[in-house]
Formats: C-alpha cells, structure tokens, sequence
C-alpha cells in the first residue's frame, strides 16, 4: 500500500487515499494499531455507504470487528459534546475506534477517544469537511460552538470512489468549506498587520500556497479532498484553528446555535459557511475598496462606553440559545477608553497596508459567487433558508462568540459593524 505524503512531526502518522482504499484496511490497522480489535461507529447512511463493506472487510481478515455503534440517520444528529458519554460508555476496552463517516461522526469519535485516550482510525465517507486531519473537535458544548481539544486521528484512510459516491451536495459542502480558507486568510493577514496574531509562514503556507489550485475544478473531488486534509494538518501543527477559520466560520457558528434548517432538515456545515465566506468577503470589500485612511478617520464612529456595549450585547444575544459564557466572552473583548483610542490609531497607520494585503489575499466577491454557483453550492441566504434579518444579526453577534480577531473586529472598533451588516445584506439580498 502506498501512502501519502504527510508534514513532518504530525499526530497523523498514515494518510492513504485512493481507489481501492477500503479492502485496504486491515493493513492499517495492524500496522499502526497493533490488530486490535476495531469497533466501529457510523450512522445508518454511512453504515450503507462504506461501513457494511468495511465490517465484513474486517471481519474476512481475521480482525473480528466488535458490534458497530450505529447513530440514527432521522433525525440527524449534531457534533454535541452531550453525545460524547453514549460512545465513551459503549466503547470497549482497547479498542480501535473508527470513525465511518462525515464531519459530525468523526468529530463525535475524535472527542470520545481523546476522553478515553483512545487513538483512532478516521474512513470518511465525503470530502465535505476540513475537519478530517484536524486538531480538536468543533463541537456544542453547553449551548456555545466551540472547538474542542483532542488528538487527530492516527490513520485516514479514504476510498476515493466512497468519496466521488457521496450524495453531491456533501462534497460540494466541502468545496465550500476549503474556499472559506481565502476569506479566512483575508481575516489573518488583518490580524497579522495591526500585530495581533503574527501569521506563522510555515503552516500559512500549507493551506494558502495551493489553495486556488485545489479549488480549481469543483469536480476534482480528490483535489479538494487533498486541500481539506491539508487544512487540518495546518491545524494540528498551529494547535488551534486560526489557519482553517475566521470571521465566516464565526457567522457560520452562530446559525448553527441558532439550528438553522431549510425544509425541516439542517443546513450543512459546508453550505452555512460558504453564505458565511461571501459575507465575509463582502465585508472586506464594502471597508477597504477605493477607501483610503483618510476616509476611515472621518467615517468612523465615536465609541461606545462600557454601559452601551453591554446593551448591545444583551440585546444581540436575546435569543438565548448562544451557550452561558458568550456574554463573558463578549466584553471580555471589548475595548474603552485610552485602549479602544490605541486600537484604532493602529487601524489608520495600517490603513493602507491592510488595504492592500487583503485585496492580494481575497477572490472577489463576485468571483467566488460564480465558483459556488459552478460547484452547485449556495451563494444567497435564502438558499439556506436565512431571511435578511437573520442573515444581518449573523454577522452582528458573530463578533461576540470568540476571541479571535478578524474584519467583524476591525468594523465594530471603527463603530461600523452595523452599517457595513446593512450594506451586506442588501447586496446579498437583492434588496433595493
């Protein structure tokens, strides 16, 4: 078996992909898993869609699989850490864990082997998400979307024609998901310029050097395959998510607490963050296209006190289903005083820079609008049944959910969040 090439010093330590891939398993487990017994978990489409044949796969080389654990397809279940005492009580005792799924299966494992000190085999059944080879596991925990600590997997193994069977809309899920790294680096060099969150060149470099590359034919479902798994190794060497991320997966959180649906079923990972990557992109563009210093000085509004943002964020926050600590969160990041007047000198002597790097960074808005329509996935709010006011408030409480620092930041710092959200959504609305 041939495996692919890997970053040094990975918790990952195997990566095989290709055709043919599953009947391949049993290798893998004996080589790295010393022929423990696996045990694996799927729900029941993934079950159909690869765990069956992975089973019996298993079980004809002498592995004797233990009794799958098998998640319900209807009604669909989330990556909530509430979930993580049912595997964690069911696993056996030195087991292989093995995920046989998409996003939320593997993110439910990921979590319930960290709990048990288990390491993991990880057979993805689309190329739908980033968070494959990832460090943590981005979850609900307690009401708030957040990413949880625990290991990568230590082998994937992924069957390129499993991958290429999936229903279309999960691995055009994926194309979404690897095209919000453009926006999500946009978020970054922000961070990077005002001294923020220096861009560290060598894991930038393993999602941003060949990003367009991989995003250049949504139909090339091992490339876009390959660009994921990168991601998530960039993750795994940062130890946090910053390279995979920004302001469009923070939108994008904020739906999911919100559990947003079109037509009674969920609305993927994939699909709220591509609505989240063109928000975003849109945002930057409103801020920075033909803007000079000049104009942010005298369109940036007066601060708010103490008092006023803790209004706001009370009043963003209303609906209630955001997690306890996000209101913590909120104004433990919030500036006054000489430290807010710092921050925006900062913002105008860096102007032009800022100006200049994110345009370099970013694909246009309208650019990367016809690459979502050319890979089938969405590319207005109403696609995944968001009404404007819904659409607006994502971008406005988005702000408040974690600490790091994107455009949502430098907007509400100037005192135009709100303005820019309006302008937003109605470019992306179609409202007059």
């Amino acid at each position: 078996m041939e495996l692919l090439q890997i970053p040094p010093g990975m918790e990952t330590e195997a990566f095989a992909m290709g055709r043919g891939t599953l009947p391949e398993t049993p290798e893998l487990v004996r080589r790295f898993f010393q022929s423990r017994r696996p045990w694996i978990v799927a729900d029941e489409n993934t079950w159909k869609a690869a765990g069956t044949a992975l089973y019996d796969i298993l079980k004809a080389a002498g592995l004797d699989p233990h009794e799958p654990f098998i998640f319900p397809a209807v009604p669909m279940i989330h990556a909530d850490n509430a979930l993580t005492p049912r595997l964690t009580d069911a696993m056996p005792f030195d087991c292989v864990p093995v995920s046989v799924g998409g996003g939320t299966i593997n993110d439910l494992v990921k979590r319930a082997s960290a709990v048990t000190r288990h390491r993991y085999l990880c057979v993805p059944t689309a190329a739908s998400v980033d968070g494959y080879t990832s460090y943590g596991a981005a979850m609900t925990d307690n009401g708030l979307k957040k990413t949880l600590p625990c290991l990568a997997p230590l082998v994937v193994a992924a069957d390129t024609d499993v991958l290429k069977a999936a229903p279309a809309p999960m691995n055009a899920s994926g194309y979404a998901d690897l095209a919000a790294k453009v926006a999500g680096g946009a978020d970054w060099v922000i961070a990077d310029e005002l001294g923020i969150e220096p861009i560290r060149a060598d894991v930038w470099n393993l999602v941003q050097k060949d990003l367009r590359k991989w995003l250049s034919d949504p139909a090339d479902i091992e490339a876009i395959f390959l660009g994921l798994a990168a991601t998530g190794y960039s993750m795994q060497m940062y130890r946090e998510s910053r390279p995979a991320s920004g302001a469009e997966h923070m939108i994008s959180h904020l739906w999911e607490m919100e559990n947003l649906e079109l037509e009674g079923v969920p609305v993927s990972h994939g699909f709220k963050v591509g609505i989240g990557t063109l928000a975003s992109t849109a945002l930057m563009e409103w801020l920075f296209d033909g803007h000079d210093a000049a104009w942010a000085r005298a369109n940036a509004r007066p601060p708010r006190t103490e008092q006023e943002r803790r209004a706001e964020v009370d009043e963003l926050l209303s609906r209630g289903c955001y997690g306890a600590k996000t209101g913590e969160i909120a104004m433990g990041k919030f500036l006054a005083g000489d430290a807010m007047a710092t921050r925006r000198e900062l913002i105008f002597a860096h102007w032009d820079a800022l100006v200049k790097r994110t345009a370099e960074c970013l694909i246009p808005f309208d650019t990367l609008k016809a690459m979502f329509r050319a890979a089938s996935c969405p590319t207005a709010p109403e696609d995944i049944g968001l009404g404007s006011d819904q659409f607006e408030h994502g971008i406005l409480a988005a702000q408040l959910i974690r600490n790091r620092y994107t455009i949502l930041d430098v907007l509400d710092e100037l005192g135009l969040l709100r303005e820019a959200a309006d302008a937003v959504t109605m470019r992306m609305t179609g409202q007059p």
